[in-house]
């Protein structure tokens, strides 16, 4: 027997006409150079997306064709994010900080028609076209121009395409498992892999995120993604709130300190969410000027193990609630938050800034396990490690392109090791590729970069596996330090000996001016191995 509920599929569409309808007035503010934020409103913004859904049937978009985006956190991507799925294609966003053979094969992977691209990203454009890439069309996002530089491929302007439209699109009904989303992951330990999302796992995921045990969103709040759109489904915040219909605030891609606090305080921002590394640049920002966040309630952060000084800084000199989390590409992001329970409400203090060292509990719809090298279930006691593995309606089951399936008895292997406690939170003890065996027992490279950057002194720090002729491997720690700090190895040394058990302390530790990063905000370790590669450490 069926229960007698009507069906009406979970489309991506529905969230922008629900925001349009319920919260219409309701701000969306974008940030279109350094000086100008251009006011506009769920209503407006939805009225655009339908204009820009018209333009891409004229330009000959059909059901599952993918339309590519190249450009940052703004009003048109925003449109570009409800319009390209809502009328039947997939919303391929492209970083733009990859370079160009990395963008080139993914968009011949990918098999992209056309794409819209932002002003600022037009030289990455044009260094990938000079790599074979042909596309069938481009539009130029930006504000309306007499000319532009000709160029060798045939382009169309945003808002003159938007202009000759009516906006009054009917959002067709598709079947919800139809595809909706493409991203390819940051490729770091490998060629980048496309993941393919679809409406319902697009809608189901903005439901759980703005859960109160989640992100918490609500009407009230004026959400700033400094996460990027180009990358995940921007932790699905340009879709969660839409859903409940909250103000929304695009920084463009202005996203150094002195821009970030402008927007949070002019816009009386209420949630921000982005990587450390940014940040961290705001937080220098703040202290090196003696301001306060008069607004902000809670500050989002994930892609990175979230360093102790920062949390300390956030929760006790602003008044500011972090809250880390963990998720993957593969994820559509998001699968567990650091929301506290009972218990854990509780911490105060040191307690509650080493707890929050974790990575969070699963979401509604996210199943999680851990399994030793055999496959067998590791226990979940806060002590035991195992290789995570998670199952759910938004999580991947298969790559784009790719007929083999990645998961292991239904369960997909995340690549991370961990641990799970009683209460379901987890710990990301290390990519399985980061951990170091030395004299055959396991070092946690995320452990050992977390307690030296408990250290004052220190701004960054990453450890990596260097040769070793007798333990095989050991760990190798590089640090950025605070601007006019340094220190000698020795002192290093001392700091962690209350902090790690002794063989995992590093027997050198190099000072450097800068870590690399990967397009995604992650610190590349690859790049590190490859330039430390031939250096021995010895006793």
């Amino acid at each position: 027997m069926f229960g007698r509920m009507m069906h009406q599929p979970l489309l991506v569409s529905s969230l922008i006409c629900h925001a349009a309808k319920w919260h219409g007035t309701t701000p969306v503010v974008s940030r279109t150079d350094q000086e100008t934020l251009k006011p506009l409103t769920w209503s407006s913004v939805h009225e655009r997306a339908q204009r820009l859904a018209e333009a891409l049937v004229r330009l000959g978009v059909g059901c599952g064709d993918r339309v590519g985006t190249l450009g940052w956190n703004h009003h048109r991507h925003l449109e570009a994010y409800y319009a390209i799925p809502g009328m039947g294609g997939v919303c391929h966003t492209l970083n733009p900080r990859l370079f160009p053979p990395q963008l080139a094969m993914i968009l011949r992977q990918a098999g992209t028609v056309g794409l819209l691209v932002d002003d600022s990203c037009l030289p990455i454009l044009d260094a990938v076209t000079e790599l074979g890439v042909n596309l069938s069309w481009v539009v130029v996002m930006g504000e309306k121009k007499e000319e532009r530089p000709s160029r060798s491929w045939h382009w169309y302007d945003y808002e003159e395409l938007l202009s000759a439209e009516s906006g009054h699109y009917d959002w067709p009904q598709w079947p919800e498992e139809q595809a909706a989303g493409l991203c390819f992951t940051s490729g770091t330990t490998g060629n980048p892999k496309g993941v393919l999302y679809s409406h319902r796992s697009t809608v189901l995921h903005a439901m759980a995120v703005a859960l109160p045990d989640a992100l918490g969103f609500s009407a009230g709040d004026s959400i700033l993604p400094v996460v990027p759109l180009f990358h995940a489904n921007a932790w699905g915040i340009p879709h969660a709130a839409a859903l409940v219909g909250a103000k929304l605030v695009l920084p463009g891609r202005w996203l150094d300190g002195a821009s970030l606090y402008d927007l949070c305080e002019r816009e009386q921002v209420t949630f921000a969410a982005g990587v450390p590394t940014l940040w961290r640049g705001l937080m220098t920002y703040l202290d090196d000027h003696q301001l306060s966040l008069h607004h902000l309630r809670v500050l989002g952060v994930g892609g990175a193990a979230c360093p102790a000084s920062l949390v300390r800084y956030f929760e006790q000199d602003q008044g500011v609630r972090v809250l880390p989390g963990w998720g993957m590409t593969e994820t559509s992001p998001v699968a567990t938050l650091m929301a506290p329970k009972t218990a854990q409400s509780e911490f105060e203090g040191e307690d509650r800034w080493t707890w929050l060292e974790g990575a969070g509990r699963p979401l509604f719809g996210v199943d999680m396990r851990l399994v030793d090298d055999q496959g067998q279930i590791v226990p979940h006691n806060g002590h035991q490690s195992g290789h995570l593995q998670v199952r759910g309606p938004w999580v991947c089951e298969g790559y784009w392109g790719q007929e083999d399936s990645p998961l292991e008895g239904g369960w997909f292997p995340t690549g991370d090791v961990a641990t799970i406690d009683g209460d379901g939170f987890l710990r990301i003890t290390d990519r399985s590729k980061d951990l170091i065996k030395s004299g055959g027992e396991w070092i946690s490279s995320v452990q050992v970069e977390l307690a030296a950057q408990t250290h004052p002194e220190v701004r960054e720090a990453a450890v990596i596996g260097v040769p070793h002729p007798r333990w095989d491997e050991r760990p190798l720690l590089l640090l950025v330090m605070q601007e006019g700090a340094g220190m000698n190895p020795g002192e290093m040394q001392e700091y962690l000996a209350s902090r790690l058990v002794r063989w995992w302390i590093p027997e050198q530790c190099l000072q450097v001016a800068a870590l690399p990063y990967t397009a995604t905000g992650k610190v590349d370790k690859v790049a590190l191995r490859q330039r430390y590669a031939t250096g021995t450490v010895h006793p």
